[in-house]
């Protein structure tokens, strides 16, 4: 048995004296915890009471938990709209049938090394890219393909077209056209190659814009029947008829008519589940919000591009009016939170409204419950602006006003996005009400008009020494 001398009684005497002293000490600051939430002013902000509350030991964890649903949720937030983000790879309800019919198609041309073509074709935003670049990743190819995805809206002319193939196939740099096609041509003779080429075409309706270059997507579509090519073409559009339309030498062999799979516009249904498949892990959405925003897409155009864009911006609503709601908190408030765990954090049906209303509506107005708008929104705006304000020509089309932004951008050292990107760029602002686009078979053609007037601009941006110095960039609009 250890020895107890008169200092280690000392001690442990000073020891329980300090836990005495420690006990007061927290019964103290529970107390004046209390009672400053009992005296809170209308001022103080629900974060400054949850962060007390969870500094003090004498009140409940679970307490400090449920006020804290009353403290605007940024991650709630954000992430039910990184879920409803269009390039997530996420599932894709109603595209099981196209899905396994791409599948076969691939497994065939890998398995028999035959060489065949195929156009997939439907309305814009029907999960044509989506669900073949969703197969193509799910899938252990690396090892059986040799896979080239280049979206046509990146290439600057038609007929460099051949240089970006030879590039990504890792060909020698060639000079000019004519050289690089020939270059393709000799590839594709070769009958010592170990993969099968998956070429994709995305956006190749922009390959066709003028009589005379057509050429050009005769000799891709041409390529597959090169025999040994081992080549599996695949073109993607928005137009239903483009092979019989602008290829119609195609038609005349039948080693050379492409396959045609279409894409049908989303159903209410089929938006609903894709709604639910996102935010499977939300609750921010219930039910009847889905249902309204699903049904107002699915009659005007079946987009589920738009229906998502839609949602995050009434999300952005929701988040805006999570905040302005809790700049104060009461007692009595607590309580019922405390009690039910109730959180009225969830979107209403009257702020989908809204948005639907703006989008499709046509009455221009500011929206007051408008928050900070992204940069590049921004400068996108400024930019309409800068064309309406400034050129002779007022008609705005997508692919005009990316060539500005672009010069825009340039002048700040900020990055400008491509032009796929730089059309939901486009598509997000639409969903604030500020501007309108008519749609046409090609995106760069799409036409813009503005909804709202610079004065209302103005005060949504927030920024007004931005937009004055773009409004006063005129040497960007010349030719």
């Amino acid at each position: 048995m250890p020895r107890i001398t008169r200092n280690s009684k000392k001690a442990e005497l000073n020891f329980g004296e300090g836990v005495e002293k420690n006990k007061v000490r927290k019964r103290k600051s529970s107390s004046s915890s209390l009672s400053e939430i009992e005296n809170l002013s209308p001022n103080k902000s629900s974060k400054q009471i949850v962060d007390n509350l969870e500094k003090s030991p004498g009140i409940s964890d679970c307490l400090a938990h449920k006020l804290s649903l009353e403290v605007p949720n940024i991650n709630k937030f954000s992430l039910a709209r990184r879920a409803l983000a269009v390039n997530e790879n996420y599932r894709l309800p109603g595209r099981e049938k196209q899905f396994e019919d791409l599948l076969q198609i691939i497994d065939e041309a890998i398995s028999t090394k035959k060489s065949s073509s195929l156009y997939i074709n439907g309305p814009p935003g029907t999960g044509k890219t989506a669900t073949l670049l969703k197969l193509i990743s799910s899938h252990d190819y690396e090892l059986k393909l040799k896979t080239v995805f280049i979206n046509s809206t990146s290439i600057s002319s038609i007929g460099a077209i051949y240089k970006k193939i030879c590039s990504e196939l890792d060909l020698k740099d060639c000079g000019n056209e004519k050289e690089s096609l020939q270059l393709l041509e000799n590839y594709f003779k070769k009958d010592n190659k170990k993969k099968t080429t998956l070429l994709v075409l995305d956006e190749i309706d922009q390959l066709c814009s003028s009589g005379k270059n057509q050429n050009v997507l005769y000799h891709i579509f041409e390529w597959p029947s090169i025999p040994n090519s081992k080549l599996l073409l695949i073109g993607i559009a928005n137009s239903l008829d483009l092979t019989d339309r602008l290829l119609i030498r195609l038609q005349r062999k039948c080693e050379l008519k492409p396959l045609v799979m279409h894409f049908p516009a989303y159903t209410k249904n089929e938006i609903v589940e894709i709604f639910k498949s996102r935010l499977e892990e939300s609750d921010l959405f219930p039910p009847a919000a889905i249902q309204l925003l699903a049904a107002k897409v699915s009659a005007v155009s079946g987009d589920i591009r738009r229906a998502l864009n839609l949602g995050k911006r009434v999300i952005e609503i929701a988040e805006f009016e999570k905040k302005k709601n809790n700049k104060s908190i009461d007692m009595e408030k607590i309580s019922a939170i405390v009690e039910t765990g109730d959180d009225d954090s969830k979107i209403q049906l009257k702020e989908v409204v809204s948005v639907l209303n703006n989008v499709y509506g046509c009455a221009q107005h500011l929206n007051d419950e408008v928050d900070d708008i992204p940069l590049q929104q921004k400068i996108l705006i400024c930019t309409i602006l800068l064309i309406m304000k400034h050129d002779k020509n007022k008609e705005i089309t997508i692919g005009r006003l990316h060539d500005i932004y672009k010069k825009v951008c340039k002048n700040r050292n900020i990055y400008a996005t491509d032009l796929s990107e730089f059309v939901n760029l486009c598509l997000l602002v639409e969903t604030r009400g500020i501007l309108r686009l008519t749609k046409k078979k090609e995106p760069r053609f799409h036409r813009i008009f503005m909804q709202w007037n610079e004065d209302e601009v103005l005060s949504a941006l927030k920024d007004k020494q931005m937009m004055t110095n773009i409004l006063n960039e005129q040497s960007l609009l010349g030719r």
